[in-house]
């Protein structure tokens, strides 16, 4: 019988070998993968986080800014009723008349000099314009005025709320005009201001 020699490597391996050899994962790279999960985590944790933050600041800025608008478009409407009445002889006025016309010095007079003019290049025309801190009005003034803090419902707030304040000063930025502005506030120091000009 003649037997065939059979050529061999150098990646001869003897049967049997490495079959009992475990298969997985090393402590260490365990231990690495739930290092790199934290971390995603805690990421994820601290997105979320400043989300709300920003949800809850997004919604302050919409309820203030309502808040805002809403007392100036009272000003406005405010101001053409009273143009209105005080196109009538005063013999004629009724007593919704007389009510609008307080409401209009309640909520409309310039009753606190802080309107301030500088003019800031001597050619003596003033050119800069800002309003110092003490309001004219404060949301209590007018007829249903109520004490502030108040609500995005308008009404008095327990707790938080916004404080809403008002500006006048008459004959500006020309003659028969009011120049208003409405500030609400809240928080730490937050606030939104609409300005507008109405006619006299």
């Amino acid at each position: 019988m003649y037997f065939k020699p059979q050529r061999t490597t150098g990646n001869f391996r003897t049967p049997g070998k490495g079959r009992n050899r475990q298969q997985g994962y090393s402590l260490v790279e365990v231990m690495v993968a739930i290092l790199i999960l934290t971390i995603g985590l805690l990421a994820l944790a601290k997105m979320q986080t400043q989300a709300v933050a920003s949800n809850s600041f997004g919604n302050q800025l919409t309820e203030a800014t309502f808040l805002a608008q809403d007392k100036l478009e009272e000003l406005r409407l405010l101001n053409e009723c009273y143009l209105a009445v005080k196109g009538k002889q005063e013999i004629v006025w009724t007593a919704e008349d007389q009510d609008i016309v307080d409401n209009y010095i309640s909520q409309l007079s310039d009753s606190v000099a802080n309107w301030s003019e500088t003019d800031t290049d001597s050619d003596g025309i003033p050119d800069q314009f800002s309003w110092q801190a003490a309001p004219d009005h404060t949301n209590v003034d007018g007829l249903l005025g109520v004490p502030n803090p108040i609500g995005v419902d308008r009404l008095a707030a327990s707790t938080g709320g916004y404080t809403r304040t008002w500006y006048v000063v008459d004959d500006r930025p020309v003659t028969k005009a009011k120049t208003v502005r409405v500030r609400v506030t809240w928080g730490n120091g937050r606030e939104v201001i609409f300005d507008s000009v109405l006619s006299q």
